[in-house]
């Protein structure tokens, strides 16, 4: 996949044109230049003022020159592998290779033995990633439901846990707080022998995602510097919500969303060049009448779609959640 340029023989739902893609990235990068996002935690801004970006301190605003966020979109990989534990079970992403990945996480479920309406456990979790593993149309595990009955300050290690224990494919998982971040990559290396032997094969993808609008917390802009420290796939996954979190337009979402998504790739590119990044989306449109997020919304798929084009434009691997 090169970059910057367009795929005419994408096969499926396109909505956007080439001349689309070339006024959404000049959008993009007029938004992240003249307006900027707002990034918190002080590591990370001293990361984007090292890089050349205008920080202000005291209102957490970062602004970005052009060159720097033109720069990191060619310094992410086209193609990469997300390893599995198993080697046969190795996933290539990138160019014109579709993968699937499991979409959570719940939090009820409907007992199988039972029919009883009821919270999720440890114990379903590893029951449904062991299924999960066994079926080929699966080649990416995240977490399908949570773990509702163990200490929840914990929650994430002991889904991790499970999760290895029934599990030889790929696991993608979003975590809560450095310290669990680094345990979990912690279970990671010792799985594979060492932290070189994970640099090597990658049996995890990490996950961030900026809030929309145009903000990236503390805790995902130190997800991405440890992750990209240690050379870890990210998926840096906008879930912008058209007309309640970003404009009420699907080009004026789009320019929002793909501001949030270029914002962390930046951090991930200074930190680590050439680290692996998922270009990810989960982004719909605001049920009005609800105040509900509808992921089977038709306009979802149309952001799917945008989002897919994108990728094929600037080279970098998707991630498209929830249809």
């Amino acid at each position: 996949m090169k970059k910057f340029t367009y795929e005419d023989d994408i096969l499926g739902y396109c909505i956007l044109r080439n001349e689309d893609l070339d006024a959404l990235h000049e959008a993009t990068l007029e938004l992240m230049e003249d307006f900027g996002l707002q990034i918190h935690g002080d590591e990370a801004l001293e990361v984007y003022s090292a890089a050349g970006c205008e920080v202000d301190k005291e209102t957490d605003r970062v602004r970005f020159p052009r060159n720097l966020v033109n720069e990191s979109i060619e310094s992410c990989p086209p193609e990469f592998t997300l390893c599995g534990r198993d080697p046969k079970n190795d996933t290539l992403v990138g160019g014109k290779n579709v993968v699937f990945k499991n979409f959570g996480t719940g939090v009820l479920m409907i007992d199988p033995y039972t029919g009883e309406v009821r919270d999720s456990t440890k114990e379903d979790l590893g029951n449904v990633a062991r299924f999960c593993d066994a079926l080929d149309e699966i080649n990416v595990f995240s977490i399908a439901v949570a773990a509702g009955d163990v200490d929840q300050r914990v929650k994430s290690l002991h889904e991790a846990e499970i999760v290895f224990n029934n599990l030889t494919k790929n696991f993608a998982h979003d975590l809560e707080g450095v310290k669990n971040t680094q345990r979990f990559i912690d279970m990671a290396a010792a799985i594979q022998g060492g932290y070189d032997k994970l640099r090597e094969r990658p049996i995890i993808t990490m996950g961030a995602c900026p809030n929309s609008p145009l903000e990236i917390n503390k805790n995902e802009t130190d997800i991405i510097m440890l992750s990209a420290r240690h050379g870890l796939p990210i998926d840096i996954l906008s879930m912008g919500l058209c007309g309640g979190t970003t404009p009420a337009t699907v080009a004026g979402t789009l320019v929002t969303t793909n501001a949030e998504i270029l914002g962390g790739i930046v951090l991930s590119q200074v930190i680590n060049k050439g680290n692996p990044i998922l270009y990810g989306s989960s982004t719909t449109i605001m049920d009005m009448k609800y105040a509900t997020s509808p992921v089977g919304a038709p306009e979802h798929a149309m952001f799917g779609s945008a989002v897919g084009q994108i990728g094929h434009y600037y080279g970098i691997p998707t991630n498209v959640g929830g249809t």
